[in-house]
């Protein structure tokens, strides 16, 4: 008789993270288990329903003759290639412990579908069911699907933090021409004009800011911050000498631009940027450097995503002196277009060499490559 499996995809790991459900969940009652545990830590998210759809769609099974059974795979909280690794190796193993003719998907949204060509290349799917949460329709329904969908960390990120940056470009596009022309008449009368730009800027960084989840970050940092002073003394040592050397050099850079004589703000704020862009640097690679003497110290082991951390900050302050230098050759007329199109170009190819090293490393040896190495 046909063997069918009924296999939900939980990409992001939602049972795993919040009611501590350890995957892979095989068979009936275990699924059930599963989703009782689940719906108890968070009783409105979706993956709840896609679990009860597919024991659903499993005991129609059942009850029509064939021989079927259910299972539930998770991914990784943080969702990519470490998450589509973690579900490859779960459903390898329910495959060849289930060992099934053909497979049934349910899922509850476009997210958990970038993972359904990877199990088709393993496994004969039949069919594919998305599962849709019912609401009540009407403005007060629709506000309340969109205020639990921006409660989700994930899908906050993911939604408001392009829209954020939209409005954020879209106001320095208008900004900018009135900054240059109030460089040169000093009319006040444009700065004034400026007032729903920088509305809209202010805006903008607001709903980058909450997507970001800045304030929880903060309190996190601060928290971590206090306790870490009496046990990680050479990582709070080295985060006061990266804040010592930004502070110096702003201060020594702020002097210093003052005393050179610059063609109006604009020019001013271009210069004191791309002098402060590689003291920033420096003080990250400082941390990270602290970071990495404190692990080491601690439990004998070097990081590697610090290293690959290191190697992406160098190439982000090529591009970011790249991007100012060709800014200041077309307001200015300064510097040179081939440097900062130079810059910009080895800073993406140190970035794209780096990540496919780091991907060939995780390909070899996942746990090692992404955790650290001896």
């Amino acid at each position: 008789m046909k063997k069918t499996l009924v296999l939900v995809v939980d990409r992001d790991d939602d049972f795993g993270v919040k009611g501590k459900v350890n995957t892979p969940v095989v068979g009936v009652q275990n699924c059930l288990d599963a989703a009782t545990a689940f719906g108890i830590a968070d009783p409105e998210d979706s993956d709840l329903n896609a679990l009860y759809a597919a024991v659903s769609v499993c005991l129609e099974l059942q009850e029509d003759g064939h021989e079927a059974d259910v299972a539930l795979i998770c991914g990784d909280e943080k969702v990519g290639h470490r998450s589509d690794l973690a579900l490859v190796a779960q459903l390898e193993e329910v495959l060849d412990a289930m060992e099934p003719d053909s497979v049934v998907l349910v899922g509850d949204g476009a997210e958990d579908e970038y993972i359904y060509p990877i199990i088709s290349s393993r496994a004969h799917v039949d069919s594919v069911k998305k599962v849709y949460v019912k609401q009540s329709p009407g403005l007060e329904g629709s506000f309340y699907i969109i205020s639990k969908m921006l409660s989700d960390p994930g899908k906050r990120k993911r939604f408001l933090v392009p829209l954020g940056l939209i409005i954020v470009l879209l106001s320095l596009f208008f900004i900018t021409p009135s900054l240059m022309v109030y460089t040169t008449d000093h009319n006040i009368n444009v700065l004034a004009g400026m007032s729903g730009s920088l509305a809209f800027l202010f805006i903008g960084l607001v709903i980058m800011f909450y997507g970001y989840n800045v304030v929880e970050r903060y309190h996190v940092f601060s928290k971590n911050f206090i306790s870490s002073m009496a046990g990680d003394t050479t990582r709070v040592l080295f985060l006061f000498i990266s804040l010592a050397v930004v502070f110096v050099m702003a201060v020594w850079n702020y002097i210093e631009a003052g005393n050179l004589y610059l063609n109006g703000v604009i020019s001013w704020v271009l210069y004191y940027v791309s002098s402060m862009v590689w003291p920033i640097i420096v003080a990250l690679l400082l941390y990270m450097t602290g970071d990495v003497i404190q692990d080491y110290q601690s439990t004998k082991t070097v990081k590697l995503s610090n290293l690959f951390g290191a190697v992406g900050l160098a190439s982000l302050g090529l591009v970011a002196i790249g991007i100012l230098d060709m800014v200041s050759f077309f307001i200015e007329g300064n510097y040179s277009l081939e440097l900062g199109v130079a810059e910009i170009a080895c800073g993406v190819v140190i970035s794209v060499l780096s990540n496919f090293v780091k991907g060939r490393l995780i390909a070899v040896q996942p746990e090692a490559a992404e955790d650290e190495a001896v």
